[in-house]
């Protein structure tokens, strides 16, 4: 007898992101096939004795092709089990979920999707940067900064320029001075305000501002990398004044829970809500 997939948006890294029907789904899997991003408080939400299974994706370099990846998930639902696949951000939000679904719809697998909180909305949020805000940006944008080895991206910087709104891209930190020509070649001014967020909603988040004109150049400074989202538009002038995570009286602050596993949870959360960066002891994963 089958089994069945559940394709679960696990959130851009804050663990308190993971809704709670993710949360549901997880503890009744069998079999979980996680990404690299996930959050190690996520991973240590698997049940004991259900099988984790590493899928994680590098620039450049993946782990597990994504043809291995759909052949994992097929043959696990065959063999009967419940699998939850742990994707970071939302599936369907350049997270390759449909092409999951693809193989399992084919061989009549029973799925479902529950969709997660995207990075190219959180990581801006916590940066204290609206993705849209009435007096400023009536639209948002998402749009992949990934591109083939050896290929240029196939972005139409024209259509973005003209449309007007707040623009993100996501994967584009290797990208970030090809989109920047691209969008000041399409006719976007030299000071529209601009910003990366690297590891956004995570303790260890940088935030690095700008201007479109100069934002290659503060990045290189900071040594910004990936994970990082790429915000372009007038409400990257708000950061500063909207900045709520960097204030947190944690923020940043390495924090070691050897409290038992079963009374870890309450305090871990206590002290990620604070901005702390939470190890409990010993790791589970």
């Amino acid at each position: 007898m089958s089994g069945n997939v559940i394709l679960v948006g696990a959130g851009p890294g804050d663990p308190g992101l993971l809704t709670v029907k993710g949360r549901e789904a997880l503890a009744q899997a069998e079999v979980v096939v996680y990404d690299r991003l996930i959050s190690p408080a996520i991973l240590a939400m698997i049940p004991e004795g259900a099988e984790a299974i590493d899928v994680g994706k590098r620039a450049a370099r993946h782990t597990v092709p994504q043809r291995e990846i759909n052949q994992i998930l097929l043959r696990k639902a065959q063999e009967g089990k419940h699998v939850v696949r742990l994707k970071g951000g939302d599936p369907f939000v350049f997270g390759r979920g449909g092409e999951e679904l693809e193989i399992l719809a084919e061989n009549g697998i029973d799925f479902q999707v529950i969709p997660g909180v995207t990075s190219a909305v959180a990581a801006a949020a916590y940066a204290g940067i609206p993705v849209t805000h009435r007096d400023c940006c009536s639209s948002l944008h998402i749009v992949t900064g990934h591109r083939r080895e050896g290929k240029a991206l196939d972005i139409n910087f024209r259509a973005l320029v003209q449309g007007g709104g707040t623009l993100v891209f996501l994967m584009g930190v290797g990208a970030l001075r090809e989109i920047v020509s691209g969008l000041l070649e399409a006719g976007m001014a030299l000071d529209t305000p601009a910003a990366m967020v690297e590891r956004g909603t995570t303790p260890r988040q940088r935030r690095c501002g700008g201007t479109l004109s100069n934002l290659p150049e503060r990045a290189a400074e900071m040594g910004i990398s990936s994970p990082a989202v790429i915000v372009v538009g007038q409400v990257c002038a708000q950061a500063e004044k909207f900045d709520w995570f960097s204030r947190l009286p944690l923020k940043g602050r390495r924090i070691l829970v050897t409290r038992p596993k079963e009374r870890a949870g309450a305090l871990s959360e206590k002290l990620r809500a604070l901005g702390a960066d939470v190890t409990e002891f010993p790791c589970i994963r």
